[in-house]
């Protein structure tokens, strides 16, 4: 029988392939794994800090919107009291004008009276006066 010497170069293939994978693990996957795994912590870091402005965002147009909504309530609040204030004002405004227009009438009657009775007065004079001039000159004589 024929003695066939024993193959190493099988084993110097998986001794060379073990050598090569621990080199590229070293060298080439090593690093790679490192930088992706970098820009996936960097990744999520960035979209939980976006996340979180925008919930900042959101908290903040929310107080917005309700400080917005309590200036609008105040100033509505603001303006009813000015309308009713303005009401009342003009109301007494109104009353003051009337009471005032209703004096000036009264006394206006009242002058007027006054008038009314001393030219009734005069006229009465002068009527007097002229009925003795009619009589004079009807009769021909002084009365």
């Amino acid at each position: 029988m024929l003695k066939i010497p024993p193959d190493y170069t099988f084993l110097v293939q998986i001794g060379l392939f073990v050598v090569f994978w621990l080199a590229m693990k070293r060298l080439w996957f090593g690093p790679a794994l490192r930088i992706i795994k970098d820009r996936v912590e960097r990744s999520e870091g960035a979209i939980r800090e976006a996340q979180a402005v925008q919930a900042d965002a959101e908290r903040l147009r929310a107080e917005h919107a309700a400080a917005l909504d309590a200036v609008k309530a105040e100033a509505h609040r603001d303006m009813q009291g000015i309308l009713r204030q303005a009401e009342t004002d003009q109301q007494a405004i109104l009353a003051e004008a009337r009471s005032e227009a209703e004096q000036r009438l009264a006394d206006a009657r009242t002058r007027l009276a006054e008038e009314v009775a001393i030219a009734r007065q005069g006229l009465r004079l002068q009527v007097e006066e002229i009925a003795r001039d009619v009589v004079r000159k009807v009769l021909g004589r002084a009365a």
